[in-house]
């Protein structure tokens, strides 16, 4: 069972990776939703049954670089710019959960190693987050005002 402040937790990381996804998919390439989807996309794994075992567990086989491949190619299949913001929402998810100490099983199933940044603090803790969060809020304010056109850069 999961307690009340695990749930929290959980929460607030979940929509973390949905705010990164849904700001980079807004600020880059116009697709919002693809971004806000693609980067929950990842946690799916948190509806697996636990009997399944791995890589069928949080942070196993939806965490890889072949899934987010075969997510990515089979939205190129209908639209490359969507694809796209898809791709990058899906690797900010990989990349956060990379600063955690479990890490991620980038290259499975090639490899079953867990990469992972040790950067003194966590994608998920506190300070990062709140960081995070006021970076997202200050891109899309500044997308909203066209203050903010990549399309210069």
């Amino acid at each position: 069972m999961v307690s009340s402040g695990q749930a929290a937790f959980l929460a607030i990381a979940i929509a973390t990776h949905g705010a990164v996804g849904y700001t980079l998919g807004k600020a880059l390439f116009d697709r919002p939703i693809a971004g806000l989807l693609a980067g929950v996309a990842p946690d799916v794994d948190f509806l697996f049954p636990n009997a399944l075992g791995w890589p069928f567990v949080h942070r196993g086989v939806t965490h890889t670089l072949l899934v987010g491949g075969l997510v990515v190619g089979f939205v190129a299949y209908r639209n490359r710019r969507t694809a796209t913001a898809v791709a990058v929402a899906y690797g900010s998810h990989l990349l956060i959960d990379t600063t955690t100490p479990k890490g991620v099983p980038h290259l499975y199933p090639l490899v079953e190693t867990n990469y992972h940044l040790g950067l003194g603090t966590t994608g998920h803790s506190p300070v990062p987050t709140a960081v995070t969060w006021v970076c997202c809020l200050i891109a899309l304010w500044l997308v909203r005002d066209e203050r903010l056109d990549v399309t210069r850069f």
